[in-house]
Protein backbone atom coordinates (compact mmCIF):
# COMPACT_ATOMS: atom_id res chain seq x y z
CA UNK A 1 0.00 0.00 0.00
CA UNK A 2 1.52 3.27 -1.08
CA UNK A 3 1.75 6.37 1.09
CA UNK A 4 -0.32 8.25 -1.48
CA UNK A 5 -3.11 5.69 -1.21
CA UNK A 6 -3.55 5.73 2.54
CA UNK A 7 -2.96 9.36 3.49
CA UNK A 8 -6.05 10.90 1.83
CA UNK A 9 -8.31 8.79 4.04
CA UNK A 10 -7.17 10.23 7.36
CA UNK A 11 -7.50 13.42 9.36
CA UNK A 12 -4.34 15.00 10.73
CA UNK A 13 -4.15 17.74 13.35
CA UNK A 14 -0.92 19.68 13.78
CA UNK A 15 -0.37 21.50 17.09
CA UNK A 16 2.48 23.85 16.32
CA UNK A 17 3.23 27.54 16.84
CA UNK A 18 5.91 27.68 14.12
CA UNK A 19 3.80 29.14 11.32
CA UNK A 20 6.45 28.55 8.66
CA UNK A 21 6.61 24.84 9.50
CA UNK A 22 2.81 24.71 9.53
CA UNK A 23 2.66 26.23 6.05
CA UNK A 24 5.29 23.85 4.68
CA UNK A 25 3.50 20.79 6.06
CA UNK A 26 0.12 22.04 4.90
CA UNK A 27 1.40 22.57 1.34
CA UNK A 28 3.07 19.19 1.12
CA UNK A 29 0.15 17.31 2.65
CA UNK A 30 -2.20 18.99 0.20
CA UNK A 31 0.08 17.84 -2.62
CA UNK A 32 -0.26 14.31 -1.28
CA UNK A 33 -4.01 14.67 -1.53
CA UNK A 34 -4.86 15.19 2.12
CA UNK A 35 -8.00 17.29 2.28
CA UNK A 36 -8.46 16.96 6.04
CA UNK A 37 -5.39 18.61 7.51
CA UNK A 38 -5.92 21.20 10.23
CA UNK A 39 -3.60 23.09 12.57
CA UNK A 40 -3.80 25.03 15.81
CA UNK A 41 -1.09 27.03 17.51
CA UNK A 42 -1.64 26.33 21.20
CA UNK A 43 -2.98 23.90 23.80
CA UNK A 44 -6.13 25.91 24.59
CA UNK A 45 -7.20 25.79 20.94
CA UNK A 46 -6.24 22.11 20.73
CA UNK A 47 -8.45 21.15 23.69
CA UNK A 48 -11.42 22.78 22.00
CA UNK A 49 -10.68 21.55 18.48
CA UNK A 50 -9.82 17.86 19.06
CA UNK A 51 -13.36 16.77 20.09
CA UNK A 52 -14.81 18.62 17.08
CA UNK A 53 -12.31 17.55 14.40
CA UNK A 54 -11.70 14.02 15.79
CA UNK A 55 -8.26 13.61 14.20
CA UNK A 56 -6.81 10.21 13.32
CA UNK A 57 -3.24 11.42 13.94
CA UNK A 58 -1.87 14.20 16.15
CA UNK A 59 1.41 15.92 15.30
CA UNK A 60 2.40 17.71 18.50
CA UNK A 61 5.38 19.98 19.12
CA UNK A 62 7.01 19.47 22.52
CA UNK A 63 7.67 23.20 22.98
CA UNK A 64 4.66 25.46 22.65
CA UNK A 65 4.48 29.09 23.73
CA UNK A 66 1.62 28.46 26.15
CA UNK A 67 2.70 25.12 27.57
CA UNK A 68 4.48 21.79 27.25
CA UNK A 69 3.47 19.47 24.45
CA UNK A 70 4.70 16.56 26.55
CA UNK A 71 2.39 17.45 29.42
CA UNK A 72 -0.47 17.93 26.97
CA UNK A 73 0.18 14.47 25.53
CA UNK A 74 0.05 13.03 29.06
CA UNK A 75 -3.20 14.94 29.67
CA UNK A 76 -4.75 13.51 26.51
CA UNK A 77 -3.85 9.94 27.42
CA UNK A 78 -5.16 10.32 30.96
CA UNK A 79 -8.44 11.54 29.50
CA UNK A 80 -8.94 8.65 27.10
CA UNK A 81 -7.43 9.86 23.80
CA UNK A 82 -6.13 6.69 22.11
CA UNK A 83 -5.29 7.86 18.58
CA UNK A 84 -1.61 7.96 17.55
CA UNK A 85 0.47 10.95 18.68
CA UNK A 86 3.73 11.81 16.93
CA UNK A 87 5.82 14.35 18.83
CA UNK A 88 7.98 16.96 17.11
CA UNK A 89 11.26 17.44 19.00
CA UNK A 90 14.46 19.39 18.58
CA UNK A 91 17.28 17.32 17.10
CA UNK A 92 19.55 17.94 20.09
CA UNK A 93 17.02 17.04 22.79
CA UNK A 94 17.26 13.35 23.67
CA UNK A 95 15.41 13.96 26.94
CA UNK A 96 12.38 15.34 25.10
CA UNK A 97 12.28 12.20 22.94
CA UNK A 98 12.33 9.92 25.98
CA UNK A 99 9.88 12.07 27.95
CA UNK A 100 7.50 12.11 24.99
CA UNK A 101 7.36 8.32 24.85
CA UNK A 102 6.95 8.14 28.63
CA UNK A 103 4.01 10.55 28.35
CA UNK A 104 2.23 8.20 25.97
CA UNK A 105 3.37 9.34 22.51
CA UNK A 106 3.56 6.61 19.89
CA UNK A 107 6.55 8.07 18.08
CA UNK A 108 8.57 11.22 17.56
CA UNK A 109 10.29 13.01 14.72
CA UNK A 110 13.15 15.48 15.00
CA UNK A 111 13.60 18.91 13.48
CA UNK A 112 14.45 19.75 10.78
CA UNK A 113 11.68 17.46 9.60
CA UNK A 114 12.31 15.25 6.60
CA UNK A 115 8.91 15.06 4.93
CA UNK A 116 9.37 11.59 3.46
CA UNK A 117 10.20 10.28 6.95
CA UNK A 118 7.19 12.04 8.45
CA UNK A 119 4.82 10.56 5.85
CA UNK A 120 6.23 7.09 6.50
CA UNK A 121 5.73 7.47 10.25
CA UNK A 122 2.18 8.77 9.78
CA UNK A 123 1.34 5.82 7.52
CA UNK A 124 2.85 3.30 9.92
CA UNK A 125 1.07 4.67 12.98
CA UNK A 126 -2.25 4.88 11.17
CA UNK A 127 -1.99 1.30 9.92
CA UNK A 128 -0.92 0.03 13.34
CA UNK A 129 -3.85 1.71 15.03
CA UNK A 130 -6.43 0.76 12.41
CA UNK A 131 -5.41 -2.80 11.57
CA UNK A 132 -6.93 -4.92 14.33
CA UNK A 133 -8.42 -4.72 17.79
CA UNK A 134 -5.42 -4.45 20.12
CA UNK A 135 -4.41 -7.53 22.08
CA UNK A 136 -5.41 -7.29 25.75
CA UNK A 137 -4.24 -9.20 28.83
CA UNK A 138 -6.04 -9.44 32.15
CA UNK A 139 -4.89 -10.56 35.57
CA UNK A 140 -7.51 -9.83 38.20
CA UNK A 141 -8.61 -6.25 37.54
CA UNK A 142 -5.35 -5.26 35.83
CA UNK A 143 -5.65 -4.71 32.07
CA UNK A 144 -2.55 -4.57 29.87
CA UNK A 145 -2.66 -3.45 26.21
CA UNK A 146 0.85 -3.81 24.71
CA UNK A 147 0.01 -1.99 21.48
CA UNK A 148 -1.08 1.11 23.37
CA UNK A 149 1.68 0.68 25.99
CA UNK A 150 -0.92 1.08 28.74
CA UNK A 151 -1.73 -0.54 32.05
CA UNK A 152 -5.03 0.17 33.77
CA UNK A 153 -7.59 -1.13 36.27
CA UNK A 154 -10.85 -2.28 34.70
CA UNK A 155 -13.71 0.01 35.57
CA UNK A 156 -11.43 3.00 36.16
CA UNK A 157 -10.38 5.64 33.68
CA UNK A 158 -6.85 6.17 35.00
CA UNK A 159 -4.05 4.61 32.98
CA UNK A 160 -0.29 4.50 33.22
CA UNK A 161 1.86 4.71 30.12
CA UNK A 162 4.84 2.49 29.60
CA UNK A 163 8.13 2.82 27.78
CA UNK A 164 9.03 0.39 25.00
CA UNK A 165 11.20 -1.74 27.33
CA UNK A 166 8.58 -1.74 30.10
CA UNK A 167 6.00 -2.90 27.57
CA UNK A 168 8.25 -5.72 26.38
CA UNK A 169 9.00 -6.84 29.96
CA UNK A 170 5.31 -6.99 30.85
CA UNK A 171 4.49 -8.76 27.57
CA UNK A 172 6.89 -11.58 28.50
CA UNK A 173 5.58 -11.76 32.08
CA UNK A 174 1.91 -11.75 31.06
CA UNK A 175 2.41 -14.44 28.42
CA UNK A 176 4.27 -16.61 30.92
CA UNK A 177 1.72 -16.16 33.75
CA UNK A 178 1.31 -17.90 36.16
CA UNK A 179 4.84 -19.23 35.67
CA UNK A 180 7.72 -16.89 36.60
CA UNK A 181 10.39 -15.89 34.09
CA UNK A 182 14.11 -16.25 34.74
CA UNK A 183 16.12 -13.02 34.61
CA UNK A 184 18.31 -14.34 31.81
CA UNK A 185 15.23 -15.14 29.72
CA UNK A 186 13.86 -11.62 30.24
CA UNK A 187 17.18 -10.09 29.26
CA UNK A 188 17.26 -12.14 26.06
CA UNK A 189 13.63 -11.48 25.14
CA UNK A 190 13.71 -7.74 25.83
CA UNK A 191 17.26 -6.72 24.94
CA UNK A 192 18.44 -9.55 22.73
CA UNK A 193 22.07 -10.50 22.78
CA UNK A 194 24.10 -7.56 24.09
CA UNK A 195 27.63 -8.17 25.26
CA UNK A 196 28.19 -6.93 28.79
CA UNK A 197 24.51 -6.43 29.62
CA UNK A 198 23.87 -7.29 33.28
CA UNK A 199 20.79 -8.08 35.32
CA UNK A 200 21.18 -4.65 36.94
CA UNK A 201 19.63 -3.15 33.78
CA UNK A 202 16.59 -5.38 34.17
CA UNK A 203 16.34 -4.75 37.91
CA UNK A 204 16.34 -0.98 37.29
CA UNK A 205 13.45 -1.29 34.83
CA UNK A 206 11.52 -3.56 37.20
CA UNK A 207 12.03 -1.02 40.00
CA UNK A 208 10.61 1.78 37.83
CA UNK A 209 7.73 -0.40 36.69
CA UNK A 210 6.76 -1.19 40.28
CA UNK A 211 6.66 2.52 41.11
CA UNK A 212 4.44 3.21 38.09
CA UNK A 213 2.09 0.39 38.99
CA UNK A 214 1.71 1.85 42.50
CA UNK A 215 -0.12 4.73 40.80
CA UNK A 216 -2.88 2.20 40.00
CA UNK A 217 -2.86 -0.18 42.92
CA UNK A 218 -1.03 -0.57 46.21
CA UNK A 219 -0.88 -4.34 45.82
CA UNK A 220 2.34 -6.06 44.78
CA UNK A 221 1.93 -6.97 41.12
CA UNK A 222 5.45 -7.85 39.95
CA UNK A 223 6.82 -10.40 42.37
CA UNK A 224 10.44 -11.38 42.83
CA UNK A 225 10.79 -15.12 42.33
CA UNK A 226 13.83 -17.38 42.59
CA UNK A 227 16.22 -16.11 39.88
CA UNK A 228 13.46 -14.15 38.17
CA UNK A 229 10.11 -12.37 38.25
CA UNK A 230 6.43 -13.25 38.05
CA UNK A 231 3.04 -11.60 38.24
CA UNK A 232 0.66 -11.78 41.20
Amino acid sequence: MSIGYILPSIKILLIEDDLFLTEVLNNHLLQKGICEFQSVTNIVEAKLFIPVFEPDILLLDVNLKNGSGIEFCRFLRQNGFVKPVIMIVENSSENDSIDSLNAGANDYITKPIRLSELFTRIKFQYEQHSSVEPEKFFIGLIEFIPENKTLSVRGKSKKIFLTEKETLILSVLFRSYPSPVHKDVLLKEVWGFHIGLTTHTLETHIYRLRHKIKELTQESFILTKESGYGLA
